[in-house]
């Protein structure tokens, strides 16, 4: 597709919108060569995710029918549980959306899903950020403070209810700054291109400007910056324990307070911080720029666009290898 690596942010000069403008059939994006390799690309991941997440969410959920009421699932299979949820929910959502929309071009579903959709899709983006922020801060506890966190069994349940209400809260914003445009021809015919966009939802430019920023913030560099805090105080911790003289080290072993268990959960949340980063720069990076110079889309080319977006589709693919790997 010609110019549209990201959808949401497709601008059009608010002066045309619902009015006479010079616009022809030659005029209007088509669905290029790229645009058609990133729609097979995305359907792909989109099998490979739902498979892996669905799978991975099925073997939890037979650990917890056999543990019956006897004994609860432990905590961080329970963290795991909702981020592949959560990741599941991205995949049922972001990739159709994105696939069926660059096929479209335009956009035929009407004002309703219009705002629907794009609430969902930023909804379901936040929900496995600030899991991963859930499971870096668990992981962080329970390692620095394990007897405060084995103290109060209901503290990761109140973690994951904040992510989620967060995750909900966030994305309200999309109800009210997406809309339908319909650009009419000369003649004064509309119809011949409609879109679902955020233009002129905004009275000053500046308040776009803080929208995006803000979205961006909670999206990825708070998400990162927390993930990056907590696994450097935990591997400064484990430094210091490893330091210890061998006598307290093993009594610390004793008293449960790094197990082998925790040290491989935190390899694991290294991992998903490291996975997040590489997956999602390259989106906000292009992101980043069309903000400040909207010209950007004539600079970098159509293929590079479109890769750069399908990086960040990758997370939920690899997401459930990794804690597939670490924790079962």
């Amino acid at each position: 597709m010609a110019n549209r690596a990201y959808p949401e942010q497709e601008q059009t000069q608010c002066s045309v919108i619902n009015s006479s403008f010079p616009m022809t059939h030659r005029d209007l994006p088509t669905l290029t060569l790229s645009g058609k390799i990133r729609v097979m690309v995305t359907f792909f991941l989109f099998l490979i995710s739902t498979v892996f997440n669905a799978s991975f969410l099925m073997k939890l959920q037979r650990q917890t029918q056999k543990k019956e009421e006897m004994k609860k699932l432990p905590r961080m299979k329970v963290l795991l549980k909702h981020l592949t949820l959560a990741n599941l929910l991205e995949t049922m959502i972001v990739m159709p959306l994105d696939g069926i929309w660059n096929m479209t071009v335009q956009w035929y579903a009407g004002e309703f899903l219009c705002k629907a959709l794009s609430y969902l899709k930023l909804f379901s983006m936040y929900a496995p950020a600030f899991m991963m922020v859930v499971i870096s801060l668990d992981r962080f506890l329970a390692i620095t403070r394990p007897l405060t966190v084995k103290s109060n069994t209901k503290f990761g349940q109140s973690m994951i209810g904040i992510a989620w209400f967060l995750s909900i809260v966030f994305a309200g914003p999309q109800l009210y700054i997406f809309r339908m445009i319909y650009v009419k021809d000369n003649s004064g015919q509309t119809g011949l291109f409609s879109q679902c966009v955020t233009h002129c939802s905004f009275p000053e430019w500046w308040q776009e400007a803080f929208y995006n920023l803000l979205t961006f913030s909670c999206l990825f560099i708070i998400p990162l910056l927390i993930m990056l805090v907590c696994n450097t105080k935990i591997i400064f911790t484990l430094t210091q324990v490893l330091h210890q003289d061998p006598q307290e080290l093993q009594l610390n072993r004793s008293k449960n307070n790094i197990p082998r268990a925790r040290l491989r959960t935190l390899k694991m949340t290294v991992t998903f911080a490291t996975l997040f980063t590489v997956c999602w720069t390259p989106y906000y990076v292009l992101g980043i720029w069309y903000w400040f110079d909207s010209e950007m889309l004539n600079r970098v080319s159509d293929p590079v666009s479109h890769f750069f977006f399908l990086f960040g589709l990758l997370n939920p693919c690899f997401d459930p290898l990794i804690y597939g790997y670490f924790s079962l």
